[in-house]
């Protein structure tokens, strides 16, 4: 478990440095935290400076999944981002503290991100189609709270009056998805971070709250349509952290098996995007709501590019790879891009499970049909390596607004990967300074 949470701990850092230049929504946040200006506790990664530490935590999450690029739990349910709503909150909060060991910030983060994955695993239903409220920001504002508090070692009283303060805090609606200009939905881990920091806090000053949060988040916003068994099996035994799985490409979850359909089909058969009449992509209820918004086929914003099925795949027939640049406002109107995203259609087959299986059909001019069924529906990790890992978060680095010099990004990344042996975590933001 320790290894799968540095990891996570490498790997959200990384995605969080690209979003202080490449995304417009989180400068503007960096900009009025700035204004309000205040006690410089924490530092704010990538951009550097440090403001008190709940607007750190804000500022932080804001950028933590704005590329959609943070690791994440993938299934029917839970659909969840744990560690972008863990370790932007117990960074903050380490950093203000001071003297916070790596095997403690190890501890707090592999306890947040079980406790939230455990409570999105728990609702009946899909929890994104079946409910009104976004379950990454309903779950991730305990995680915060947790994490958070288990730094600021409260007591067993004092962490149930944390989680209950957390619980007057939760907000957020699938609005953030639906709406395809809205911004919430890249900068909604701000909000998590922030609140599960002051939750923590509050209750570290003997600020009293409901110490059921749990059972009532539940029967508030689920109407006690829930499994308690996911909730206590193997509690304290198995870290459910070690579920995680690691983006290798910046863009939603649901669009990761139509890009690997889609580059098996180009790089085998060889197709040039000029060739490309029609491509038809065929998937799960999810899938298809990721191909229909008004946007799909030619969006304007990087953070719906990264929701549009048809846009993924087009990049990946058109690149044969998927980067970061690709979701640059300048390289969303990509002529060929757009033009075979627009001739992409979508076919809903019922049977499909959301994140197991996707098929991918291209027809080209002369008469060509070329297709790749994935078929994943043991669901078989990915098999994202630490090499890969390491690649992502150089390549991450590079677009931060405070420049790092490949020297202070080895040295970062080393010193991550024997986190358990860092005495104070400022070791890690005196890096970033």
């Amino acid at each position: 478990m320790r290894e799968v949470t540095k990891r996570s701990i490498l790997d959200t850092l990384g995605v969080i440095l690209p979003a202080t230049t490449l995304e417009k929504a989180c400068i503007s946040i960096y900009e009025l935290a700035k204004e309000a200006g205040g006690k410089e506790e924490s530092t704010l990664l990538g951009f550097g400076g440090k403001i008190p530490c709940w607007m750190a935590a804000f500022v932080n999450g804001s950028c933590a999944h704005a590329l959609d690029f943070d690791d994440c739990i993938v299934g029917e349910n839970p659909i969840h981002h744990p560690t972008a709503s863990t370790f932007p909150a117990a960074l903050a909060v380490a950093e203000k503290i001071g003297g916070v060991s790596g095997k403690d910030f190890i501890t707090a983060v592999a306890l947040g991100n079980d406790l939230s994955i455990r409570i999105a695993s728990g609702p009946t239903g899909n929890t994104m189609m079946d409910y009104p409220f976004f379950p990454v920001s309903t779950f991730g504002i305990f995680s915060a709270a947790a994490a958070s508090g288990k730094l600021l070692k409260l007591s067993e009283v004092k962490m149930l009056n944390a989680l209950g303060l957390a619980l007057h805090r939760v907000g957020g609606t699938n609005n953030a998805v639906f709406a395809p200009d809205s911004d919430v939905r890249a900068i909604r881990d701000g909000f998590t971070n922030q609140e599960g920091v002051i939750s923590a806090l509050m209750a570290s000053k003997g600020i009293a709250a409901c110490k059921d949060a749990i059972e009532q988040l539940f029967k508030v916003y689920y109407n006690d349509r829930y499994n308690p068994e996911p909730l206590t099996s193997d509690l304290g035994k198995k870290f459910r952290g070690s579920e995680t799985e690691y983006k290798i490409w910046p863009s939603c979850g649901q669009t990761h098996n139509y890009i690997q359909a889609a580059l098996n089909i180009a790089k085998e058969y060889d197709i040039k995007p000029d060739d490309v009449e029609e491509v038809i992509i065929t998937g799960s209820q999810d899938g298809a709501l990721h191909s229909k918004l008004p946007e799909a086929a030619s969006p304007t914003t990087s953070i719906a590019a990264k929701f549009s099925i048809p846009f993924c795949v087009a990049v990946a027939l058109v690149k044969r790879s998927v980067t970061i640049s690709d979701f640059l406002p300048r390289n969303l109107a990509s002529p060929d891009v757009i033009r075979i995203a627009q001739k992409t259609k979508f076919k809903l087959d019922p049977t499909f499970g959301s994140f197991t299986r996707a098929i991918v059909e291209v027809r080209t001019r002369g008469g060509g049909h070329y297709s790749f069924d994935l078929n994943n529906t043991k669901r078989e990790k990915t098999g994202v390596n630490l090499e890969d890992l390491i690649t992502k978060f150089n390549d991450c680095a590079g677009y931060s607004k405070k420049n790092l010099s490949q020297a202070r990004i080895k040295k970062l990344i080393n010193t991550i990967l024997h986190l358990e042996n860092v005495n104070d975590m400022g070791e890690i933001t005196d890096i970033l300074a």
